[in-house]
């Protein structure tokens, strides 16, 4: 991945899930160390200028940090096909408990839902649990292209990249001659 992706993070806004899991870059940095945002101030601050949910994006570091520690265990875990380690699941489960749905029957006799409550930790539990579950979570993955390692939901059941990108690079890398 180019310092130039990394820039402008085009990956980011496809929901806070994804948003703050995808805040490391694995292998991209020079000696093909992993690029975390957090620990860069330029790419932090890109980072919550782009991110979808604000309220999240406003959080202080040490808690993004915590809460994008959880969510990449809980996306790793899915993304193996395995069980969400026992930490992770109740750690989830309880801060999810704090931003519950609540459904209401409208005049026009629809079924709405709400949520009530519950902070930017609250939502984003809540969500990883939605998204890690059931079908969706069978369409979460994690990119293998050198200098990447992003987690994405496939839109084909044969997606193997995050990217174009990404699956022109694992390409070319299988191309080349070992040195």
């Amino acid at each position: 991945m180019t310092m130039r992706e990394l820039r402008e993070m085009p990956w980011i806004g496809e929901g806070p899930v994804l948003d703050l899991a995808n805040t490391v870059v694995v292998g991209a940095g020079p000696g093909r160390e992993d690029v975390d945002f957090f620990a860069d101030g330029e790419l932090a601050g890109r980072w919550r200028e782009r991110a979808a949910d604000r309220a999240l994006a406003a959080l202080p570091l040490a808690e993004l940090e915590r809460l994008r520690a959880l969510v990449r265990g809980a996306l790793e875990a899915t993304a193996a096909r395995t069980a969400l380690p026992d930490g992770v699941r109740e750690r989830l489960n309880a801060l999810a408990a704090d931003a519950p749905v609540v459904f209401r029957l409208a005049g026009d006799g629809t079924l709405e839902q709400r949520e009530c409550g519950g902070g930017p930790a609250a939502v984003l539990a809540r969500e990883t649990l939605a998204l890690t579950a059931g079908g969706v979570g069978a369409r979460v993955r994690r990119c293998p292209a050198p200098s990447c390692g992003m987690y994405f939901l496939a839109r084909r059941r044969d997606q193997s990249w995050c990217t174009v990108s990404c699956g022109n690079r694992a390409r070319s890398t299988r191309r080349q001659p070992p040195a």
